[in-house]
């Protein structure tokens, strides 16, 4: 059933309600239309009860769930309100899996938000903040994914914290900021815990670097300084050796 009420600006559709807006479909049970009042033309979409949209790019499709999504047909830019979850797959395996209160993702920009009670799934990682920004390229890869307030990232064995956590797909690294902490517990058992204000794990050289009240636990040694620089021996994944620059203190 559709109605569209000219003189309230108002469409109503219930029933296997079904909508395409570029290469984004969405269905649900009932949904809502908002005209402009000017040129009448149709400027939101809500659509209710669950929900399911998705945008389906080479190879890859992108789903969205929630209570209740909002798509502006002018910005291009799709709103989920109440459990929402964001799916990226790939051959039927999910490459990227976002739950959380709210999130918007801007079709134009490919930048996804996401707000309250955040978790990401992604790779091997498992993050979880109040808020994350993820920004994907035409494709649908994701090239870089930012947590602030609480964030965390859980790797294996191992744990990062911090005020702020960027990790970028082409730097291969992750750059945390305000009040730092890396618990990491490698494969032969050794487990290091380094506090700083910033801290930057970079993959590519096998290196943590930290910075600013550096504060570090590896086996029975204590340390401080200004600023270290760990190595990690890529064939073996072990720690190699600590590096502390400026005057340090070592127990």
């Amino acid at each position: 059933k559709q109605e569209i009420q000219m003189d309230k600006n108002k469409g109503y559709f219930t029933g296997d309600v079904k909508v395409q807006v570029g290469d984004v479909v969405v269905q649900s049970p009932r949904a809502d239309l908002d005209l402009e009042p000017e040129t009448k033309k149709p400027s939101l979409a809500t659509f209710f009860d669950k929900p399911y949209a998705n945008q389906v790019k080479g190879n890859k499709k992108h789903e969205v769930k929630a209570d209740i999504i909002k798509v502006s047909l002018i910005k291009k830019v799709i709103t989920a309100q109440g459990n929402a979850q964001t799916n990226v797959i790939e051959e039927a395996k999910p490459l990227l899996i976002i739950t959380s209160e709210m999130q918007e993702y801007d079709t134009n920009t490919n930048l996804m938000k996401a707000m309250g009670s955040v978790v990401i799934n992604y790779e091997d990682m498992v993050a979880t903040s109040d808020k994350a920004f993820a920004l994907m390229d035409k494709n649908g890869d994701v090239h870089n994914i930012k947590l602030s307030s609480r964030a965390t990232i859980k790797q294996d064995k191992s744990i990062i914290k911090g005020d702020n956590i960027q990790y970028s797909k082409l730097r291969q690294d992750i750059i945390v900021s305000g009040n730092t902490l890396s618990d990491v517990t490698f494969e032969n058992g050794d487990r290091v815990i380094i506090n700083a204000r910033s801290q930057q794990y970079d993959r590519k050289s096998n290196m943590i670097m930290a910075t600013g009240t550096v504060h570090v636990i590896y086996a029975d040694y204590v340390a401080d300084g200004p600023k270290a620089i760990m190595h990690i021996n890529p064939k073996t994944n072990k720690p190699e050796k600590i590096i502390f620059i400026g005057r340090s203190k070592i127990v």
